[in-house]
């Protein structure tokens, strides 16, 4: 459950900190489409600051911008969201609280692709409205009722499956009226899913002044106030022979670091040590194949062992996978004890990080229910200890009872008895104590009490062992009636086997007195409920892995270290959330904002620069960056050009790249060595049907082409080859997926994406479709240099690149110089000189002309088939008036009067985009639309 407020804690002066989400629920959809809603409000972002309540005002506006642009997004595509239709609608609490419920059949939704299958999540912002929409006119047409809700209840993360349930705060009231029809029966209402606000929530929250004032003030200030105030770090002498633990750096000398990584690790623990009592920031920069991920592992690894407690953060459930993935193979590869990984902690929505393998271990859903068995009252680790001593102290009166009770049937022996109860119970504490051993820290227990944990478990296989020999028989009762200090000497014609009785009974009450010392100082959760077990482990654990926003789940009193991966990456505000904790005294920051930042959606808080990251603006300020200055990723053909443009050549290339195994040969053409050009002068680009997005299809069948051949003569070599397809266009992408449709590839893996897909990724052979080819030189946010630095830098052995040159270098951008270095380096190629590619780009202009003549066919009637419609825009790239045509524009007169009740709502944005975003969402599916931009 999310709280209501959506703001700041409660307060009764006069400047109370807006509640978020009825600043949402106050907007209308009209509201929601206005781009100039808070343009008025939002205000470029400085980089210094002087006080912290400005330093978070500074933010509020953006923040809301950015939202609206959002939920815009979402209505704009409302045609392909996810949606449900609601069986019930109930008045809970009054004050626009309402309790909905869904069919059944949407339990199954969180496991369905279809836009119908729909299950609210907490924080979701939906519409309430009676009809499916196709898109947003049909939610307002003829003034229908329509609601924007929050959902504030319903359902847990932990569970299996969604509730039929959930609790809403709607924007206005829902009469009953509004759900009936004139014979009196219910309307169907349907809920459409828009985004969700959790995120946003979490961040109003830290911009609340009277609540970060009462928070890590420490680490907030250093990072408001830089350089304003003397650096803290500046004061200290960093020299890392200072840190008095030879420990360390015998530890560090397993790990194969070069000379720049192991500077990197010990400077910012030289930075922690001399900066015990105050806040510190370190930046490591970590340019493409530099080995950020590995030296991120080895820090925390050293922080486990110096028993610091840290909290690793990174944007996406991704990053933070691999960053914990390659962490967890790191402990396992150097630490002596993996016998117990109940200090590291994986946080995350268990359906967007798709966990597997030994992530499990870690994984906190995973976790929880692990350990629920074994904290639950009737099924774990205290009724297991007390059934086993109960059984060992008062065994043969249990037995008695047991035979008292049994009216008909075999009664057993006591020894029969015993063996079997004995055997059930062991099994289960065995079990039970394997979990815990593994899955809580060794702190939660205490060391005296896991060592008695191991103790007890020997004594008791040694007493299984022996319970379970075949001369032990009647004489069994004495063993359970044993007493310590009883003599050990009887006449041994009356018992055999006596000695081997006394050993028994003095096992049992050695284990006796271990299970009940374990009674008495084992303190450890007894609960069958999972959100305090799942508070528990997050509490208790030291070294934990989350999204920055999921740490606002993190309460831990333990942290004092936090590390953001990719941290360029993120928006500045969202580095507040993790920061909150009051424990935190250093934060180490890793990234390079030399590559793609944080996406914005709204063209106004780009302008403000809300997109800009911690990282970037204090490297701005001059804050020192420890780089790591060594690639090991890219054929050295490959890397000198990015090294040169965007890192001033400070990157050298690691012996693995330079020796001859990373020297690959895929095709025989020297057009396909290890870095090349390709010049396709035919090329002609064009906008796809909303005109928002540019395709080049002579690129197209140029990549299919390359693709093909590269096929067979991978499995003419027997050859398997990861190739990933990067274009800067969506519409690229998804011309390229509908030419290749079910090509088989084997032995080949080809991915295709766009730049932002392909951020953080590599892949064998990269090839990389520029699309752009026009005689004005334009090329739009192609000449972007951190998308462009993304793609030039994702292939390891083979980059080839498909472009206009002539475009190019009369962009006067980044692809200019790139041009002229490729002459330079003699891997510039022309298409035309190649048979195969000259054939197919030929076919495809007689295509393109083909269809071209039959377009501009008059139609029959063109006044009825056709209106033009001024883009909202008016103005298009190239700064002339801008004109499409509506593809309803058939429709009839009655259609188009009421789309006019929003006029706003009825230009490209939607009457054009319902064909073209049902296709984009059949290629790529519901979740990505989110991530759209618009495109120049």
């Amino acid at each position: 459950m999310i709280g209501r407020g959506g703001g700041g804690a409660q307060r009764k002066d006069a400047e109370e900190w807006p509640n978020l989400v009825e600043v949402i629920l106050s907007w209308s959809l009209e509201d929601v489409m206005n781009e100039g809603l808070l343009k008025d409000k939002v205000k470029r972002i400085p980089s210094t600051f002087s006080y912290l309540k400005s330093y978070l005002e500074s933010y509020a506006s953006p923040l809301l911008e950015e939202l609206r642009a959002e939920m815009s997004s979402g209505l704009e595509s409302l045609s392909t969201m996810p949606f449900v239709r609601i069986s019930s609608i109930e008045e809970k609490k009054g004050n626009k609280i309402y309790e909905i419920s869904a069919p059944p059949d949407s339990q199954i939704a969180k496991s369905c692709n279809q836009p119908e299958c729909y299950a609210p999540s907490v924080g979701d912002i939906i519409i309430l409205s009676d009809v499916k929409p196709g898109h947003i006119s049909d939610v307002t047409r003829n003034e229908k009722p329509y609601r924007i809700a929050f959902v504030t209840e319903g359902g847990d993360e932990d569970d299996d499956s969604p509730p039929s349930k959930y609790v809403i705060i709607a924007s206005g009231k829902i009469d009953a009226a509004d759900g009936k029809c004139q014979n009196g029966k219910r309307n169907s209402f349907f809920a459409i899913y828009l985004l969700n606000i959790v995120t946003y929530i979490r961040l109003w929250r830290c911009l609340d002044y009277e609540t970060a004032a009462r928070r890590n003030l420490g680490l907030i200030q250093e990072m408001v106030n830089y350089p304003l105030v003397p650096n803290i770090l500046q004061k200290c002498s960093k020299d890392v022979d200072s840190i008095d633990s030879m420990e360390i750096w015998t530890k560090l000398s397993t790990m194969d670091l070069n000379n720049s990584q192991n500077d990197a690790v010990l400077n910012c623990i030289s930075a922690m040590h001399c900066n015990r009592n105050s806040s510190s920031f370190s930046l490591i920069w970590g340019p493409p194949g530099t080995g950020k991920t590995k030296t991120v592992s080895v820090l925390l690894w050293l922080m486990r062992e110096m028993k610091h407690g840290t909290l690793t953060c990174a944007p996406t459930n991704l990053a933070v996978k691999q960053v914990a993935s390659r962490f967890l193979r790191l402990i396992k590869e150097h630490s002596f004890d993996t016998s117990n990984l109940g200090d590291i902690l994986l946080l995350g929505n268990k359906e967007r990080m798709c966990i597997d393998g030994d992530l499990k271990e870690i994984y906190l859903h995973d976790r929880v229910r692990k350990l629920l068995g074994c904290f639950a009252p009737l099924t774990g680790w205290r009724r297991h200890l007390s059934s086993l001593s109960d059984l060992f102290e008062n065994g043969y009166s249990q037995y008695l009872q047991y035979l008292h009770d049994q009216e008909e049937g075999d009664k057993p022996s006591f020894l029969s008895y015993t063996r079997k109860r004995f055997a059930i119970i062991y099994t289960d504490l065995k079990r039970c104590f394997k979990e815990l051993l593994f899955h809580v820290p060794k702190s939660s227990i205490s060391e005296v009490n896991y060592n008695n944990i191991l103790s007890i478990l020997k004594m008791l296989e040694d007493f299984k062992s022996m319970f379970q020999r075949n001369y032990i028989g009647d004489e069994i009762k004495e063993v359970f009636m044993y007493k310590s200090g009883e003599s050990d000497s009887r006449n041994t014609s009356l018992l055999k086997h006596w000695k081997t009785i006394i050993t028994l009974g003095k096992v049992r009450l050695k284990c006796l007195e271990q299970l009940n010392m374990l009674l008495s100082c084992l303190k450890l959760p007894i609960t069958s409920s999972k959100r305090i077990i799942r508070d528990f482990c997050i509490e208790h654990a030291s070294i934990i892995f989350c999204t920055v926003s999921s740490s606002s789940k993190v309460t831990n009193k333990k942290v004092e270290l936090l590390v953001i991966d990719e941290a360029a990456q993120l928006k500045e505000c969202e580095t507040l959330v993790p920061l909150r904790l009051r424990t935190l005294k250093h934060a180490i920051l890793i990234g390079d904002e030399c590559q793609l930042p944080a996406t914005i959606k709204s063209k106004v808080c780009t302008d403000a620069l809300f997109g800009r990251s911690l990282f970037e603006r204090l490297s701005s300020l001059g804050h020192e960056k420890h780089l790591l200055n060594m690639q090991y990723r890219m054929h050295p053909s490959i890397s000198i050009f990015p090294n040169l443009s965007f890192y001033g050549g400070k990157i050298s290339d690691a012996p693995n790249v330079r020796e001859g195994e990373h020297e690959k040969k895929y095709l025989p053409d020297s057009m396909f060595g290890p870095y090349s050009f390709v010049n396709i002068e035919e090329g002609r680009e064009e906008f796809d049907d909303l005109g928002r997005s540019r395709k080049n299809l002579i690129e197209v069948v140029v990549i299919e082409e390359i693709l093909r051949n590269l096929r067979n003569a991978c499995a003419k070599a027997k050859r398997k080859v990861s190739v990933g397809v990067i274009c800067p266009y969506t519409a690229q992408v998804l011309a390229i997926q509908e030419k290749l449709g079910k090509m088989k590839f084997d032995p080949i893996q080809v991915k295709i994406n766009s730049v932002d897909g392909f951020q953080g990724g590599e892949e064998d052979i990269v090839i990389l479709s520029t699309v752009r080819s026009n005689s004005d030189g334009l090329v739009g946010f192609l000449s972007n240099r951190q998308r462009t630095n993304v793609s030039l830098t994702r292939a390891r052995y083979c980059l080839w690149i498909l472009g206009n040159a002539t475009t190019l270098l009369s962009s006067g951008s980044i692809w200019a110089d790139l041009i002229r270095n490729a002459k330079d380096r003699g891997c510039f190629f022309n298409a035309s000189s190649d048979k195969a590619l000259s054939r197919v780009i030929a076919k495809q202009k007689s295509d393109l002309i083909r269809v071209e003549v039959k377009r501009n066919k008059p139609p029959l009637s063109s006044r009825n088939n056709r209106v033009w419609v001024q883009s909202q825009s008016g103005l298009n790239e190239q700064g002339s008036s801008s004109m499409r045509v509506s593809p309803d524009a058939g429709n009839s007169p009655g259609n188009i009067a009421s789309a006019a009740y929003l006029p706003r709502l009825i230009d490209k944005k939607e009457d054009w985009q319902q064909n073209w975003r049902q296709s984009y969402a059949k290629l790529r599916g519901p979740s990505t639309l989110s991530n759209d931009v618009f495109e120049y």
